[in-house]
């Protein structure tokens, strides 16, 4: 018994490092974690304008990282159902902030003919570029005239106009933009009428928009079908879930059920790319 000692104190020391350490890597992984969902987080919701504390959104975030499991587990006893809900829930802030994101971008091309237009007719009464910028920004709010107006802070800070325009760009992300860009730089390099460029900027992309509009109303249908096609199998399971539970418990709880389901996912998905890459005509 008294050789045992020993061992036993070795042994508890040696659990006691290993807890230790386990404490700290988690630690240590938890802090980078939260560093990088912060920042990435914050500087991303900055260039949308959206002013808010990241680590807010973090605990937000947990919490339903935690609660919606659990809430799923106590009404679904099944673990197909929980790692559907986790997998949902690890992807669902990339999907929003993507989803704001695009919708932003496209606030903003439509906004941009009509702005070409306004700020065309003011250069042509004798208003500079930066002036009738500044006019539009008083006489309106939306996200192309946030961003500009943090165009013309820049600018007013010292920045000089090309790296301004770059910036502008960089934030937006848009080839309409790109374009007005480039040729708002080409006009100042060699020469032009910028009024006059704008004006037929501005019946370009009019058009354009118009154009994309037609084909999105025409490919709507196959858009729909899509959609249809991919979430109606996954409807028909939730619905027997709780109509026939007893017939379709082996697809949940059984090896080749789940064989199943990784075959049926696996054509979904490449099914519904398919539908996706016919239906998406870009212009």
């Amino acid at each position: 018994m008294i050789e045992l000692v020993p061992v036993l104190s070795i042994l508890a020391v040696a659990i006691s490092l290993m807890v230790f350490g386990l404490i700290n890597l988690g630690a240590g992984i938890w802090l980078r974690f939260e560093a990088v969902f912060t920042e990435n987080t914050e500087n991303r919701l900055n260039k949308l304008f959206l002013f808010t504390d990241s680590r807010k959104l973090l605990l937000v975030y947990l919490l339903l990282l935690f609660s919606i499991p659990l809430f799923i587990w106590i009404f679904f006893k099944s673990i197909i159902y929980l790692l559907g809900g986790v997998g949902i829930l690890l992807f669902l802030p990339r999907l929003a902030l993507r989803r704001m994101e695009l919708k932003r971008r496209q606030m903003i091309s439509l906004a941009l003919p009509d702005m070409l237009a306004q700020v065309a007719a003011s250069m042509k009464t004798g208003a500079t570029f930066t002036a009738s910028l500044t006019t539009l920004v008083d006489e309106s709010n939306g996200p192309l005239e946030q961003e500009i107006s943090l165009f013309l802070r820049e600018i007013r800070l010292g920045t000089s106009l090309e790296a301004a325009l770059e910036n502008l760009g960089e934030r937006i992300c848009s080839e309409d933009v790109d374009l007005v860009i480039s040729a708002a730089l080409i006009a100042r390099d060699v020469g032009g009428n910028l009024s006059e460029i704008f004006f037929r900027l501005s019946d370009s992309l009019r058009q354009k928009q118009e154009m994309e509009q037609k084909i999105s109303a025409l490919t709507s249908q196959g858009v729909l079908q899509g959609w249809v096609v991919s979430l109606l199998p996954f409807a028909i399971m939730l619905a027997l879930t709780f109509i026939e539970p007893v017939a379709i418990r082996p697809l949940w709880n059984s090896l080749l059920g789940w064989i199943f389901l990784a075959v049926i996912l696996m054509l979904q998905l490449t099914g519904g790319l398919m539908i996706r890459k016919i239906v998406s005509i870009d212009i």
